[in-house]
């Protein structure tokens, strides 16, 4: 019975966004994510996009819309959609300053946590933030953690900066710093695919400094945003039944296996 149903508010949502579509002549979507940010997105050949983002959105889309890649720097992917020249964003963080050029869908699209990494014999054992003070950390150069961490690491923890992950992954590796600090799911996927051998011996710990989610996004002046509320509902239904959860991680198997990308 619940099956039926299920069947039928599906239906009534693709209803929805058809007619969403020809009122609003949406017939092309151009659509942006970083391109480095695997297992949520990546690009090996420089003209589409591979990853659970990718998968998720094409669940979503209304049947004779074309989807249309942009495949920019990311900070410029921003700019673009800030002045309607891209129409979707995938897989973002909610900070108030984009929330005045996007509109975002209520429904998150993926689990994104923040978790610590260390070498599997180190001294810390928990990702105690207390405990932590005792250890030389790392970050990368721009990121952000939520959950209060960011101020307290700013007044308690002694922690390194380095240009990007593939630096402070080695740094770890090498015993220059503990511990390390970054997404885990990104985390994972480059450990998965490095071709490093002495990453092996790292792991992550618990439990996760956050554990926020990341969302599609209309930019506000994109002619399509008439989409966002069916497309969201669709979303939202996808997540009871665990949909978005399973394609993260079936992203990551096949992350694992690439052989042409190039981590920057």
């Amino acid at each position: 019975m619940r099956s039926k149903k299920v069947k039928w508010l599906i239906a009534i949502t693709l209803a929805v966004m058809a007619l969403a579509c020809q009122a609003s002549g949406c017939t092309e979507l151009s659509y942006a994510a970083n391109a480095n940010y695997p297992p949520y997105s990546w690009t090996s050949d420089g003209g589409s996009y591979r990853g659970a983002s990718k998968d998720l959105l094409e669940m979503l889309v209304p049947a004779g819309i074309v989807l249309k890649p942009v495949i920019v720097p990311w900070v410029r992917t921003l700019a673009m959609a800030e002045r309607g020249q891209i129409d979707l964003l995938l897989s973002l963080r909610v900070t108030p300053e984009r929330e005045k050029y996007l509109n975002f869908f209520a429904a998150p699209a993926f689990a994104n946590s923040i978790v610590v990494f260390a070498l599997k014999d180190s001294q810390l054992k928990t990702a105690d933030w207390a405990l932590m003070k005792n250890f030389r950390g790392g970050v990368s150069r721009g990121d952000s953690f939520g959950n209060g961490f960011d101020e307290y690491l700013k007044q308690h923890l002694s922690v390194e900066e380095a240009v990007n992950m593939v630096n402070n992954f080695k740094k770890l590796s090498l015993g220059r710093i503990d511990y390390f600090v970054t997404g885990e799911y990104l985390g994972r996927a480059y450990l998965s695919n490095s071709p490093d051998k002495d990453l092996t011996g790292i792991v992550a710990l618990q439990p996760p400094i956050s554990t926020g989610s990341i969302h599609f996004a209309f930019s506000k002046d994109s002619p399509c945003n008439s989409l966002a509320a069916p497309m969201n509902a669709k979303l939202a239904e996808l997540i009871r039944q665990g949909v978005p959860a399973k394609l993260l991680n079936e992203a990551l198997k096949r992350f694992a296996a690439e052989q042409q990308y190039r981590w920057q």
